[in-house]
């Protein structure tokens, strides 16, 4: 009889929870990381202006037709518009040829009286001078093509017209800007982030780009510069990015995780952590039963990095963790 209730006290435990549910878990050990804490902001593409060419005119004309629009993609040599040059620019053309063949016939007709020492040194120098002069006037005349009468002015490299200030018809001053191309491809990216975090932002910082409606493209920039005022609009602090690659168009709606150094920490897969109305926590495998940690969670990319009152030591479930409660059994294996 002693020794059935012995028998029974040792197996009363394994009998009760023989029918105790489980849960078919993944478990990956804790590790230590370099961390990356990404800072985040919204923002927007524009074109560099660095990158923008003004298109105007050097002597003076009128528009006669206009062949783009603003946000227009043209290619090298697509024609931009058509110009028609001020009579009064073609008639000082006219004149400066008509100067400079004056000038040529008093020169050669000095240089024959210099000959027969009919002429001084200082006639024929004053002669040579006039005539430099002309050349030198038909040639200003030349460099800004008041010999044309009509154009086609065309883009002198593959763009995007980012405005146009003329219409067809406008009389244009020497100088007017017509209208502006923006070079292909050349697009900034400004990301607005709390003034709090703008310290901790640097120059050649590596940023992840995504659509702001479209999570799933991302884009990979570098941090270019970080203002040094908050913009009066937004509260924030601008950073500029240089996107790597192209597919941004001005206006794009963007968000920007910037890549910030954090220092060494433990980090855990990101779907090992879980959150409810008590905050962020975790489970450990404690030797087979479940173990609920909370925990202190910070983005870090590719994974979560955590701090609290873990035991480094023990793994943690990164799977099957949603069907757990404190102290449940556990059963390692793939799902």
């Amino acid at each position: 009889m002693k020794y059935w209730f012995c028998a029974w006290l040792w197996l009363a435990p394994m009998l009760a929870h023989a029918g105790e549910p489980s849960v078919l878990v993944e478990t990956v050990p804790l590790r230590m990381a370099s961390l990356n804490l990404p800072v985040s902001g919204y923002g927007v593409a524009y074109y560099d202006p660095s990158a923008i060419v003004n298109m105007d005119e050097p002597r003076a004309g009128q528009i006669l037709r206009m062949k783009v629009d603003v946000g227009q993609v043209v290619r090298k040599g697509a024609i931009l518009y058509l110009y028609s040059t001020d009579p009064v620019a073609a008639s000082g053309y006219a004149q400066s040829e008509s100067s400079l063949e004056m000038a040529e016939i008093a020169y050669r007709g000095m240089q024959r009286l210099h000959e027969r020492q009919l002429a001084t040194n200082a006639q024929l120098a004053a002669a040579k001078k006039a005539l430099e002069d002309a050349k030198s006037a038909l040639l200003a005349q030349q460099k800004i093509g008041s010999e044309i009468s009509e154009e086609s002015v065309r883009a002198p490299f593959d763009a995007v017209v980012s405005s146009v200030s003329a219409l067809p018809g406008d009389r244009i001053q020497p100088g007017r800007t017509i209208l502006q191309l923006a070079k292909r491809n050349a697009v900034l990216v400004k990301i607005g982030i709390e003034p709090e975090l703008a310290g901790r932002v640097a120059q050649g910082m590596k940023v992840r780009l995504f659509s702001a409606f479209d999570s799933g493209r991302m884009l990979q920039g570098t941090v270019g510069s970080v203002h040094g005022v908050i913009d009066p609009r937004t509260r924030l602090v601008d950073v500029i990015v240089n996107p790597e690659g192209g597919g941004l168009v001005s206006g794009m709606k963007l968000r920007g995780e910037i890549e910030v150094p954090g220092g060494e920490g433990w980090v855990v897969p990101n779907s090992a952590v879980l959150s409810d109305e008590r905050g962020s926590y975790l489970f450990q495998d404690d030797h087979g039963r479940a173990r609920r940690v909370a925990v202190t969670a910070k983005d870090a990319g590719a994974a979560t990095a955590v701090s609290g009152n873990f035991d480094p030591k023990l793994p943690v479930v990164m799977l099957g963790n949603y069907e757990l409660q404190d102290g449940m059994k556990l059963r390692k294996g793939k799902r």
